[in-house]
């Protein structure tokens, strides 16, 4: 009885520190909610009946979002179609804080959904690590480790990606392109 309490108590820790940085990332990657909720769902569930059996502690991050991606490649298999990323977002769902003008909301947006659509443009690899660096927040060695690849070849996807999108970002900026 102690043990399942103890447990009980560590899993709500774990779900409240990683449940939003998991959130963001799923959501990136199947731009559903209801999908995503579904997917987070499972992988704490899944968390949960294996907690007992991670030895280390200090690696229950990488076991969360190696799961949540292994559901979303489950998720595109079970589809057998792929899903457009755009975000569709409406600006009625977003929170309006009162020092942030409904100019600025639009603006961040409009540049949300222009990455969004760039990252769609590029290969699955560099847009996986961008969502896993800036939505999951993982650091390069857990994309490394998560991806199965080394951290070079992580900084070396992001750094072309974010190029990428500094440049696209660059010429509308400056040229109107």
């Amino acid at each position: 009885m102690a043990k399942e309490i103890s447990n009980i108590i560590e899993f709500t820790l774990i779900y409240n520190r990683y449940k939003s940085k998991l959130y963001n990332y799923i959501w990136k990657m199947v731009n559903n909610n209801t999908v995503t909720e579904d997917i987070i769902q499972t992988v704490f569930m899944k968390f949960y009946e294996n907690m007992n059996n991670l030895r280390d502690k200090s690696k229950y991050e990488f076991w969360i979002f190696k799961t949540a991606r292994n559901e979303v490649y489950n998720h595109y298999r079970s589809k057998r179609t792929k899903e457009s990323l755009v975000d569709s977002v409406d600006v009625d769902q977003m929170p309006v804080h009162e020092k942030e003008s409904i100019d600025y909301i639009m603006d961040q947006k409009e540049m949300h959904r222009f990455i969004m659509i760039e990252l769609d443009n590029s290969p699955l690899e560099q847009k996986e690590i961008y969502l896993l660096k800036e939505y999951g927040q993982l650091s390069y060695k857990e994309i490394a480790s998560l991806m199965g690849i080394e951290e070079e070849l992580v900084k070396s996807r992001l750094h072309k990606v974010r190029k990428k999108l500094v440049d696209k970002i660059s010429k509308i900026l400056f040229y109107g392109v």
